[in-house]
């Protein structure tokens, strides 16, 4: 009988390689992994027209949103029962600096559900009642947001970084959502949407169907000429505490300004992280929800757009528990800073890593996806090469010393709502 009191064999992680998409060059380049025993193909296209490219407030979201509402010749319900009668799906994405179209089918129909694609593309109408359901839907999520302390300290901690001037600090409001008109999307249409343009298939493409893909793009033309809105001045760390008194928790968010993907300290500081916060073994949650019992979860990311990153630290704890938490997160730092960690819980983090990655990499849509994080921030697959060397051979004093460079305790911003 098996003795489960016995843990497995542990096996070191090797050199980790995985497949490379292979490039196309079209009116757009064309990025293909042709991988999978399923005959299922996606297709993503990506434009750097996020919200940093807007003229209005929302005219990214809802210029994206209202493709599937209505073309020259089909109505929203002509539109959704061609996606359903094929089993296929298409859906679109907005983020700070992208704009993406999905479309997933099974291989023997990718025809006609391209056909589709097209067409939403290149003849859209923006139904006018259409419109109006969707500014309704999207004042509710806001409205339901910002009834939640976490969403509003989230918002405000973005704005304090980077100014409610900026994109990436400017959160969508119900005021925004009011003046966004039809005339502001088929602007933003006309000269912002498909700018910069790629395709990403991925999946069980044949020579036909990739034909059958060449052809469709072939009526797509990317724009070029686009130029983001200017960062502004960078702004100083501030400590924010807001108290709307309807809620028994207090949401916290602690951080800063750092690293995007191809500053040269990002990936050993994503171990630093991760150590800090990152998992379910860091020292953030064994201190203050395994020792201190104050919260549920804690957790530490580092996100990275194209042109600034920055560190968060996210919680909700009881009001009555706030000072102290808030206390222990600096002192968690601050240990990392004065104290070597030790080789085992060092070694911990880099299993943790390495594993966590190879279970990103076993199918052609996540090896796709892992491409293009790497293609959009303007890097190669030694990328990934460099993540594993880094993770594998960072010591407990290279971790000290980034977080004395980049976690200074007076560097952080501070926002607590309750």
């Amino acid at each position: 009988m098996l003795d489960r009191t016995i843990p497995p064999n542990f096996q070191e992680i090797e050199a980790m390689e995985f497949p490379w998409p292979e490039k196309n060059t079209l009116q757009m380049p064309l990025y293909l992994l042709h991988m999978g025993n399923q005959p299922i193909i996606e297709l993503e296209l990506i434009f750097k027209s996020g919200g940093c490219y807007e003229l209005q407030p929302g005219a990214a979201y809802f210029t994206a949103a209202m493709l599937v509402e209505g073309t020259a010749t089909k109505n929203a319900q002509a539109i959704a029962h061609v996606i359903d009668y094929y089993g296929a799906t298409i859906s679109t994405h907005v983020r700070k600096d992208f704009c993406t179209l999905s479309l997933s089918t099974l291989s023997k129909h990718l025809r006609p559900v391209l056909d589709l694609l097209v067409e939403l593309l290149l003849t859209p109408s923006f139904p006018e009642k259409s419109l109006q359901r969707l500014k309704k839907l999207k004042v509710q999520a806001i409205q339901m947001a910002d009834k939640k302390n976490s969403q509003v300290a989230y918002k405000r901690f973005c704005t304090a970084l980077f100014t409610a001037a900026h994109p990436y600090g400017r959160k969508l409001t119900v005021q925004d959502v009011d003046k966004i008109q039809r005339d502001h999307l088929q602007h933003h249409y006309d000269q912002v949407f498909f700018a910069h343009g790629a395709a990403f298939v991925s999946g069980q493409v044949t020579p036909a169907a990739l034909e059958c893909i060449k052809q469709a793009l072939a009526h797509i033309t990317p724009q070029t000429s686009l130029q983001a809105n200017p960062i502004p001045c960078r702004t100083l760390p501030e400590k924010i505490h807001l108290v709307d008194g309807q809620h028994l928790q207090s949401a916290i968010v602690i951080g800063k300004k750092l690293l995007v993907k191809k500053d040269l300290d990002f990936l050993p500081m994503v171990v630093v992280n991760t150590l800090l916060g990152g998992y379910f073994g860091s020292r953030l949650m064994r201190n203050i929800r395994e020792d201190k019992g104050y919260t549920y979860g804690i957790h530490s990311s580092m996100v990275s757009f194209l042109q600034a990153g920055y560190l968060a630290i996210t919680t909700e704890v009881a009001q009555a528990v706030t000072k102290e938490t808030i206390q222990e997160i600096y002192k968690e730092i601050a240990l990392l800073q004065d104290e070597l960690v030790s080789e085992a819980a060092l070694q911990n983090v880099k299993n943790y890593l390495l594993g966590h990655f190879l279970t990103t990499i076993n199918d052609p849509f996540s090896i796709m996806q892992k491409f293009q994080c790497a293609y959009l921030h303007g890097l190669d697959q030694d990328y990934y090469t460099r993540f594993y060397q880094q993770v594998r051979n960072i010591t407990p004093l290279e971790v000290r010393t980034l977080a004395r460079k980049y976690l200074s305790l007076d560097s952080f911003t501070e926002v607590v709502v309750r």
